[in-house]
């Protein structure tokens, strides 16, 4: 995998970089240093310790291996003459990093302070357990589906109009710089060749060049070239065809000297060479990686758009018109009424009766008749009685006394014994 790196010092000298030894403490003792985890032509990269809150993170130092070398912990320049360039470097690191800070994403790695010391700037990153697209595209045993694939590119376009949106340009955009996390969600990260004033296509946007041969357009490799949110889609694109095809894209440099010598392209374009992606999908890559910038996808939202419009079409399934369509109503219910009333009629068959039972299966002896007819006589006369208490209960609840009175037949004086009622008058007979 080709490192980034900067060229444009023709006199800067090869010198070997040494990173922060282990141990080294950052801000006072907040940060130790545990390990270098990698490098390019802007900086170095940490794996930290936050001591203060206990967890790991990353810690990205502004280093211009070009004209820089390390005295001790701090950071010197080589030459007085590159001093300039290296404090508008520390600088511009400073305010980019803040700017990150202020993008959230899910698909951005987070930055969560900046602060200067050694002569230098720091960043303070989140750490992301997973693994970047160059070392699934040369581990033999990894290989995503093009499912995943277009997940990846859909979740990094996003992130990419973002930056965009806040005027930068992210101007380092490799296979090295997507993590995937333990779910397979992408992460753009390494911001440290991030330049402002992505809006600005007339401007040339730094004097230092800082390149990755195979993804950087040939504009990177032009001072004072106009740059703009179609150079990183030019890497997001060369990204993306490294990983489907498996073979890095020719360096762009290349490129434009075989088409000015009207040579054919030395990129192969992705289109008709796998099926197993939609045709569109891989149109829009190799339009992105076209060289003239004019000619590309222009922002990460019309790239996106050409994404959602291919998958939103709907095939359209021609079904085929009947034969023979000329019979009218009319006709078709002559014939059923025909096919109904010309059917042979089917005979029903009928279950055929029971045999009588022979006299050795129904004889029943007497005394078992006798049984049962007085066990049912027995059993309607306990229904009658409780039929009879049941209503006899029940007439008592309505009686005006709780007491049942008793008859007068029942009575030892006799009918004539009893007190006239209230209000009435009695003729004694006689």
């Amino acid at each position: 995998m080709e490192e980034t790196r900067i060229i444009g010092f023709a006199d800067a000298e090869e010198v070997h970089v040494p990173s922060l030894p282990k141990g080294s403490a950052l801000l006072d003792g907040k940060f130790r240093i545990d390990r270098q985890i990698g490098s390019g032509g802007f900086g170095i990269t940490y794996l930290a310790k936050d001591i203060y809150l206990e967890r790991a993170v990353v810690i990205k130092e502004c280093f211009p291996e070009a004209f820089c070398f390390r005295f001790g912990n701090e950071v010197r320049v080589g030459s007085p003459k590159h001093e300039v360039q290296y404090r508008k470097s520390v600088d511009m690191f400073m305010r980019e990093a803040r700017s990150i800070a202020k993008m959230r994403h899910p698909n951005i790695v987070t930055v969560h302070q900046v602060f200067e010391e050694n002569e230098t700037a720091y960043m303070v990153l989140d750490l992301i357990d997973g693994r970047d697209l160059a070392d699934i595209i040369e581990s033999e045993d990894t290989e995503l589906k093009p499912d995943q694939v277009h997940e990846i590119l859909v979740k990094v376009l996003d992130a990419v109009d973002l930056v965009h949106r806040n005027d930068l340009l992210h101007r380092d955009i490799s296979p090295d710089n997507i993590l995937l996390d333990k779910w397979g969600s992408p992460a753009l990260i390494d911001f440290g060749a991030a330049r402002e004033d992505a809006s600005q296509k007339g401007n040339a946007v730094s004097t230092m060049l800082i390149v990755k041969d195979g993804y950087s357009p040939h504009e990177f490799y032009i001072s004072g070239a106009k740059q703009g949110p179609c150079s990183d889609l030019y890497a997001l694109g060369a990204s993306i065809f490294h990983l489907i095809s498996g073979e890095a894209p020719p360096d762009s440099q290349r490129r434009v000297a075989k088409l000015t010598n009207n040579d054919a392209d030395p990129l192969q374009p992705l289109q008709g060479r796998f099926p197993q992606y939609e045709p569109a999908f891989l149109e829009a890559i190799d339009t992105a990686m076209r060289v003239p910038p004019k000619d590309r996808i222009q922002s990460a939202k019309a790239w996106l758009a050409l994404i959602e419009q291919d998958r939103k079409k709907v095939n359209v399934v021609k079904i085929p018109e009947p034969k023979n369509i000329s019979k009218t109503l009319s006709e078709l219910i002559e014939e059923t009424n025909k096919h109904v009333f010309d059917a042979p009629l089917v005979k029903q068959e009928v279950a055929p009766k029971p045999a009588p039972a022979s006299k050795a299966q129904s004889f029943k002896p007497e005394w078992a008749e006798e049984f049962n007819r007085e066990t049912l006589e027995a059993a309607q006369q306990q229904r009658e009685e409780k039929r009879a208490a049941a209503v006899a209960a029940r007439l008592a609840e309505f009686a005006p006394n709780k007491e049942v009175e008793t008859s007068a037949r029942e009575r030892p004086d006799g009918p004539q014994s009893r007190p006239p009622k209230k209000g009435t008058f009695r003729r004694d007979k006689g």
